[in-house]
């Protein structure tokens, strides 16, 4: 099956998901606490930029999803592990929790579309209800492709992306964030049509349960010691096939992820100067700074005090 009629048939008769126990019927939105009002705009950016030649942004790594759709030149990605260029024409968009970076060589500068959004919301839009925990649109999103979408763009996406910059810039104007919010939800919806998966999810409802179980789970207990075989446990299947199942969907290993994940969460701590690092480590489930600092370096490769200076200009 494609994604596209599974996508499309489940968005046309989806809910919005609030914290009723499993199993439990659909309601009405007005009487869903737990629902993320239309009129919240997710959008945190959205605009034409420009780079000289020569121009670098460092490793880092963010909760938001961002796009760039590259108008003139062209401009290189170091996205986890792996070099991606993009030139006139291309789309890319980096999922939340992704270390990457962007850089361009001494011989050309680029222009792009650049938009940054918070994909809370999608959290709140069930596509599948039909294993043990509801898959919605951000788990969709996390476990259709691996780190990034990247591929020459189409009308389809210049036109929602040129409608996005438009809202963005004239904020004001009724009902611009219901209508950016229904606009990125189209966006995601398109590009998982576009991006089919290669361990063809649609059709195996119960996996895609377990591990929008197991990314849901890290969400709500990164702060806590996490056991894989809890998880695997309170899913009833073995350590062994979860893990397997896991890197399948998500592109690296469980335990990976769980770091990064709490990295991540960290980055977003640093914000705050009246916490020191220590304070960070043991806020995002790390027992000590010293290993804290580990993974921080081995995951953005710079310290924790670096990367807090960093952000902080």
């Amino acid at each position: 099956m494609k994604s596209e009629n599974l996508y499309a048939s489940k968005y046309g008769g989806g809910y919005f998901r609030n914290d009723r126990p499993h199993g439990g019927k659909d309601v009405m939105p007005d009487k869903m606490p737990g629902v993320m009002p239309l009129s919240d705009s997710v959008l945190t950016g959205a605009l034409r930029e420009s780079r000289s030649a020569g121009y670098i942004f460092p490793r880092h790594m963010h909760s938001t999803v961002e796009i760039y759709r590259i108008l003139s030149g062209e401009c290189y990605m170091d996205i986890q592990s792996k070099t991606v260029r993009c030139a006139e024409g291309d789309f890319i968009m980096i999922l939340p929790d992704c270390v990457h970076s962007l850089w361009l060589t001494e011989e050309a500068g680029c222009s792009f579309q650049h938009v940054h959004f918070n994909p809370g919301l999608f959290s709140k839009i069930v596509l599948e209800d039909d294993g043990i925990q509801p898959v919605t649109l951000l788990h969709a999103v996390l476990f259709n492709s691996q780190s990034c979408y990247y591929f020459p763009s189409d009308p389809a996406i210049d036109r929602m992306l040129g409608k996005l910059i438009s809202l963005y810039s004239s904020a004001d104007s009724l009902f611009s964030a219901a209508n950016i919010n229904v606009t990125l939800m189209h966006l995601m919806l398109h590009i998982i049509d576009r991006n089919a998966p290669d361990h063809s999810f649609a059709s195996l409802h119960r996996q895609n349960s377990y591990v929008a179980y197991t990314l849901d789970y890290i969400r709500e207990h990164y702060e806590e010691k996490i056991l894989q075989e809890d998880i695997a446990r309170q899913l009833h299947i073995s350590d062994r096939y979860l893990r397997r199942l896991f890197k399948t969907y998500m592109g690296l290993p469980l335990s990976s992820y769980i770091s990064i994940y709490r990295i991540n969460r960290s980055i977003e701590l640093m914000q705050d100067s009246s916490l020191s690092l220590t304070d960070i480590a043991l806020r995002v489930g790390f027992n000590n700074s010293q290993y804290y600092s580990k993974v921080f370096m081995k995951t953005v490769n710079t310290t924790p005090s670096q990367y807090r200076k960093f952000i902080r200009k």
